[in-house]
């Protein structure tokens, strides 16, 4: 009762996320793109004001109040990026649907899901570097899920890992300790098992409780919405009917399990 209680307000809360959402992000762009523009305005000044002859104490001024004025525009398209990245997150949170769900290979998935998440930390941190461990069953075949929404999921998961064993690596300076995610899968029969375990610096069980929570994150500012695990959890309980569950231990290792049927009882508008 109270897991259903809990599943009406989530889907209550994601109708109005998503209004707010579409509300702000109309203002949003508008504040993104001019200051982007006057930033470059700002550029334009400068050169136009280049030739003209102006007093030495002047020009330090000029110069002075046009830096000023460029780093507070930067300011503002960076934090307007935050925004817009919160903004696209609670409405990914919120929409209905996720593509169509068919018959898909879940090892695939995994292996597709590994390869993303890891050329995008690279991407991001070129100096990033993780051993990546696969134990892919054969046997694991093959599931009724909406591919997108699964690949999402573990795209998550997968990050948080990375995540996890780079805060561990340095906050420890760690002589010795090798960063190592594993994804495995496996066949049990009507479901499938998949496991997306890391050995990083684990979760607190003050924070075990709440994690699954929209908008709650540990992560510091500008690094985390709060929204992942959150639609993590709607993916694959609400809308696939599957279960997700997380052992850990701090400073040691954290491992999600999701469990997945192989036949999806999909309604044809619904998430689940």
């Amino acid at each position: 009762q109270d897991r259903l209680i809990q599943t009406e307000k989530l889907a209550s809360l994601g109708q109005l996320t998503a209004g707010i959402a579409h509300e702000i992000k109309n203002p949003l762009n508008f504040v993104n793109n001019f200051a982007s523009l006057s930033s470059e305005l700002t550029d334009e000044l400068n050169e136009t004001l280049a030739p003209i002859p102006l007093a030495e104490d002047v020009r330090a001024d000029v110069d002075e109040l046009t830096g000023l004025l460029k780093d507070n525009l930067a300011k503002v398209v960076q934090h307007g990026r935050r925004a817009d990245s919160i903004v696209k997150n609670m409405l990914l949170h919120s929409r209905e649907g996720g593509g169509e769900h068919r018959l898909s290979d879940i090892n695939a998935l995994v292996e597709e899901s590994l390869n993303l998440a890891y050329h995008g930390a690279r991407a991001e941190k070129p100096q990033f570097d993780v051993t990546l461990k696969r134990e892919l069953d054969p046997a694991a075949g093959s599931a009724d899920v909406y591919p997108q929404e699964i690949t999402r999921v573990l795209l998550n998961l997968i990050s948080n890992g990375f995540y996890a064993v780079a805060k561990r690596k340095a906050d420890n300076g760690a002589a010795g300790y090798e960063p190592v995610v594993t994804a495995a899968t496996r066949d049990c029969g009507e479901r499938i098992e998949i496991r997306v375990r890391d050995n990083g610096t684990g979760i607190p069980d003050e924070v075990k409780g709440k994690m699954f929570n929209p908008f709650f994150t540990t992560k510091p500012a500008g690094e985390g919405t709060g929204l992942g695990l959150s639609m993590s959890h709607d993916i694959i309980v609400k809308q696939h009917g599957g279960t997700i569950d997380v052992a850990t231990e701090p400073g040691s290792f954290t491992e999600f399990t999701i469990v997945l049927p192989r036949k999806g009882g999909f309604s044809d508008n619904s998430r689940g």
